[in-house]
């Protein structure tokens, strides 16, 4: 079961009116919900890759999907409840039409540990967005989004966990050394781009430039982003003793602000 349901939300207390002219929130959160609400393929995907370890397949599918689902479905409500008058549906087939065929499993990584390495980067990326939306959503004193945004990000946390154990169990057998497990790490971190978001926001922004909204989540994330949050996220599975830890935590924190992350 989820560790919260969005319909004990009570989005009556949003009020619409006061933040319903911010189309930087707007398109933030149409974006998440267009791509979270999709999470039965990336289900699927994994699921076929790591075929045969069930207790990792029953979590994909029982207790992952269902979650991230769920964050989808939450902040589309939030959406509509804001504002009413967007075709939410129209704008997600115009996403879906476009995003499918690049949802394969062509990209995963040659073997499952490494690949549980991207799933953890990812999850490091979803977990800190959310952290960052949350502290986004207290300065626009808006608590039903600060709400949401906390959950999620929680609960992303938790999906970390669960892909780092299958990591460290798949690990025991390829012992991948630290120089594979960063090489990977910086890889995914890398190859990491906007065009899942980008074709998200064509499909409910058609006429907007892409260009000024990356801009917009730059600044975004240089105010909000919880790069310490990050940092010691992604150096998990690296296992370092402290001193190391602490001295490569600064190469990585810098990394991440080059990289625009």
């Amino acid at each position: 079961m989820p560790r919260w349901d969005y319909y004990e939300i009570d989005y009556s207390r949003i009020d619409a009116d006061r933040i319903k002219g911010n189309r930087f929130l707007f398109s933030i959160l149409t974006i998440a919900s267009y791509i979270e609400i999709t999470s039965g393929i990336y289900e699927e995907n994994l699921s076929n890759y790591y075929r045969g370890d069930e207790p990792l397949v029953s979590w994909l599918q029982g207790t992952w999907e269902v979650e991230e689902v769920q964050h989808g479905e939450a902040l589309r409500r939030y959406v509509e409840t804001v504002w009413p008058e967007f075709d939410w549906e129209g704008g997600y087939e115009r996403f879906r039409e476009r995003y499918l065929p690049l949802c394969t499993t062509g990209a995963f990584q040659p073997t499952k540990a490494r690949e549980m390495l991207a799933r953890m980067v990812v999850e490091t990326g979803t977990s800190t967005y959310y952290k960052a939306l949350s502290q986004y959503a207290a300065d626009l004193d808006e608590p039903v989004l600060e709400e949401l945004a906390r959950n999620i990000s929680r609960d992303e946390v938790h999906h970390f966990k669960a892909f780092n154990e299958a990591f460290t169990r798949y690990n025991a057998d390829e012992k991948n050394s630290k120089k594979v497990i960063i090489k990977v790490l910086y890889s995914r971190l890398r190859d990491a781009s906007d065009e899942d978001v980008e074709i998200a926001h064509r499909s409910l922004q058609p006429d907007e430039d892409f260009e000024v909204f990356r801009k917009e989540i730059k600044a975004f994330a240089k105010r909000y982003y919880p790069y310490d949050m990050a940092v010691r996220m992604l150096m998990r599975p690296l296992s370092l003793n402290h001193y190391i830890e602490s001295s490569t935590a600064v190469t990585v924190h810098k990394a991440l602000r080059v990289m625009g992350i």
